[in-house]
């Protein structure tokens, strides 16, 4: 759908500037958060050229954008207002005192775990469950349009006799198999060079990677692994590379385990330093520069239920203005789990009081550290060391509780009880935190520890092809739920 200027521009720009402080980076050194092992990186564009949490949120304040759905074609990016943006505008917020006693959650956990959807066994061995994921079918699809373009490169390309590619025969799912294989064995044995693996050379020789697969056949199929047609265009796609197997994984995860009550959402990052339009700056990442995917785990198990690929202007997400496009990334992942008396833990980057409201009317809790600036926050005096202020309104608690610094939190399903930890000060004193805290700081490391862990077994390797070394890290998140 063509973008054309909207008549109701001003009303649009002030829903984002002035209506929604989520997407602003105001924050002072009060106002910064300080948990123990908080994940509050931001993402930043590669040329930092905007001051702002997000590229994409300050090129929504300058250009012109409609109420209209904009879409990309057949699988392409898509960015939806949602038709229901205001209900939340006429919302008042008292903030009181009083004690407060959260809504209780009634969470039926007889379908969590495993789904029907799934066919493993107690007798299942591990590829079982791994090809829960990467099937048959999906890997007939990768056959298909590998063996496709190969064709397409050698009528494009005159071929030298020396070619790798000279000799091409088409490949087979079973030998795809094998050659995913070979990848995932590589990240358990370390080289700094591919040829390195099929060395005789005694101090490097490995007799395994020849019997499974020659050097040269290896090569041709890492030389032409692909996922789409390129003589079909879909406009405004940026994902159009990896688009098959991207939707193929994301619904498999989503269906065959189903999550527990506790779900947290927070950022992963994918390390590419090459020239691509929506590469990510997060400075407190460990690889910093990158492909940015927006993550739901499931707190119990460590799952990861669904991911969102940030793409910039074209994210796949379902806008609400009153949320802002923070709170929206956490609306589209949880859409499939509302009503179903979830709890979701989030970072200061998505909390906001409408957020926490929208869920809770949706019988969903949450809780998170917030941005004092933020629309409808209540106005709290300064704390001491150790203390802490509780105001509630609308069924959401709000806390400042100072420790080195001074933390602002949000929680519909908390009290406002402080407890021990298992820290102590100089003073040999066991340290008392808010309950809110304690548990924010346990089930926010699960996105982090996610990739803590495939960063110990990636089978990542250079590539100057963006897509491909994308779709190892995804076939790397589908070894770890498979795990899980």
């Amino acid at each position: 759908m063509a973008r054309q200027n909207s008549p109701d521009f001003q009303q649009l720009l002030d829903g984002y500037i002035t209506d929604d402080l989520s997407d602003l980076d105001l924050e002072s050194d009060e106002d910064t958060e300080d948990t123990e092992n908080e994940s509050s990186e931001r993402g930043e564009s590669s040329d930092n050229s905007e001051q702002a949490d997000d590229p994409c949120i300050a090129r929504q304040r300058k250009r012109t954008r409609g109420g209209e759905a904009v879409t990309g074609g057949p699988g392409g990016a898509t960015r939806v207002r949602d038709a229901a943006a205001g209900r939340n505008s006429s919302v008042k917020w008292d903030w009181s005192s009083t004690p407060f006693i959260p809504k209780q959650l009634s969470f039926d956990s007889s379908s969590s775990g495993i789904s029907d959807a799934c066919s493993v066994t107690d007798s299942s061995n591990e590829l079982d469950f791994l090809r829960e994921f990467f099937s048959d079918e999906l890997l007939d699809m990768i056959v298909i349009e590998t063996n496709r373009y190969a064709q397409q490169y050698l009528r494009g390309n005159a071929m030298t006799p020396r070619s790798r590619l000279a000799n091409w025969t088409d490949t087979t799912r079973d030998e795809m198999y094998l050659f995913f294989c070979i990848m995932l064995l590589m990240s358990h044995n370390k080289k700094n060079r591919i040829n390195d693996y099929w060395s005789k050379d005694e101090v490097y020789e490995q007799k395994i990677f020849g019997k499974l697969m020659s050097r040269d056949r290896f090569l041709q199929l890492l030389r032409v692994l692909h996922f789409t047609d390129n003589t079909i265009r879909v406009e405004n796609d940026k994902l159009q590379k990896i688009r098959p197997v991207l939707e193929k994984l994301r619904n498999s995860f989503k269906t065959k385990f189903k999550p527990f009550q506790e779900l947290c959402v927070d950022e992963s990052l994918m390390k590419w330093r090459g020239r691509l339009s929506f590469r990510q700056f997060l400075p407190l990442k460990r690889h910093r520069f990158g492909v940015k995917m927006f993550v739901l785990c499931d707190c119990d198990s460590g799952y990861i239920s669904d991911f969102i690929v940030y793409t910039g202007k074209d994210t796949e997400i379902v806008e609400d203005l009153q949320l802002g496009v923070s709170g929206s990334v956490v609306k589209t992942l949880l859409t499939p789990h509302l009503q179903k008396a979830h709890i979701v833990y989030v970072d200061n980057w998505y909390t906001s009081p409408n957020l926490l409201h929208y869920l809770l009317n949706e019988n969903t809790g949450a809780c998170g550290t917030v941005r004092a600036n933020r629309k409808n926050m209540p106005k709290l005096p300064v704390v001491k060391r150790g203390d802490q202020i509780v105001q509630h309104s609308n069924n959401i608690m709000c806390i400042k509780w100072c420790d080195k610094r001074v933390v602002h939190m949000l929680s519909s399903v908390h009290k406002g009880d402080m407890c021990d930890s298992n820290s102590r000060d100089r003073q040999r004193q066991v340290v008392r935190k808010p309950l809110a805290v304690l548990e924010y700081n346990k089930k926010m490391r699960l996105v982090d520890k996610s990739d803590m862990l495939l960063s110990s077994v990636e089978c990542l390797r250079k590539s100057i092809k963006w897509y491909v070394k994308f779709f190892f890290h995804m076939l790397d998140m589908s070894v770890l739920n498979s795990y899980y």
